[in-house]
């Protein structure tokens, strides 16, 4: 074996756009299992929106970094040892932001079972809502923020053109990271705000440094913007034939498209 961890991304790589599992994904888990090599997931999802996909399959209790990044878990229903959040007055000054352009984003927060707060007019389709678990509606949001901690924000399912202004704004400011990708629920794009120098892997690193694994011995399977600093951190970094040429640009290996079984392909890649 040449890693001593495997680390995925969710949508895309290790589920469908519907969170459907391959069989052949979940064939790698076991063969990891067995070698007692740790599987952890490394998602921009919270908690919530993982665990609708990852409890049927039952790996609730694997190791978890949440909200690429902010939030790091030893085990994804668990509690987080690591937060990394947005200021009260960077978060009052981003929701600002977001109403001018008559969007009022969804707000995610840290906690175990109620973790992103929807107000009146919430940038999140009917669809998602109806689907999802783990968020409370509120009256207003900046009621709602008056005692609570922001873990980031977000919008689904809207036109680049119309996002990228509000990221742009962020970005300029200084208030946050805003990062635009597509929408795999939703359709169209998605905007995730977080706080700054948070990504996937300063979540990984955190989480290799509590479990005693060494972190340049990791494979990592990713195929978004939001998965580059964990792909060039990697060892080996394994990206989806289907992925944006600049992120296939980073891999070591290229597999298939999950929804093909491009999993089968991994163990040979880590020399199982």
């Amino acid at each position: 074996m040449h890693v001593d961890a495997l680390i995925t991304d969710l949508d895309g790589t290790f589920w469908s756009p519907t969170m459907e599992i391959h069989p052949a994904s979940m064939a790698v888990v076991e063969a990891l299992d067995g070698r007692e090599v740790p599987f952890a997931v490394a998602t921009g999802r919270r908690a919530q929106g993982a665990l609708k996909g990852l409890v049927p399959v039952g790996l609730d209790s694997r190791p978890a970094v949440l909200m690429n990044g902010a939030l790091a878990r030893d085990t994804l229903a668990g509690e987080s040892f690591l937060v990394d959040g947005i200021s009260d007055d960077h978060a009052d000054e981003i929701l600002t932001i977001f109403r001018g352009a008559a969007l009022e984003p969804v707000v995610y927060i840290d906690h175990p079972t109620t973790d992103m707060l929807v107000g009146p007019g919430s940038a999140a389709g009917d669809e998602y809502l109806a689907s999802a678990t783990g968020f409370e509606r509120v009256d207003s949001l900046d009621r709602a923020l008056d005692d609570r901690a922001v873990i980031g924000f977000g919008a689904f399912g809207f036109a680049y053109d119309l996002l990228e202004p509000i990221a742009e704004q962020i970005n300029a400011a200084s208030l946050a990271t805003a990062i635009i990708g597509v929408s795999h629920f939703e359709g169209d794009h998605g905007l995730m705000i977080q706080a700054h120098a948070v990504d996937k892997w300063t979540g990984i690193t955190a989480w290799c440094e509590r479990a005693d694994i060494d972190v340049d011995r990791l494979a990592v399977v990713g195929d978004g913007h939001n998965d580059i600093e964990m792909l060039t951190g990697a060892k080996i970094a394994i990206v989806p034939s289907n992925a944006p040429d600049d992120i296939k640009a980073l891999a070591d290996a290229i597999i298939a498209p999950n929804e093909e079984g491009g999993w089968e392909q991994i163990p040979d890649i880590l020399g199982m």
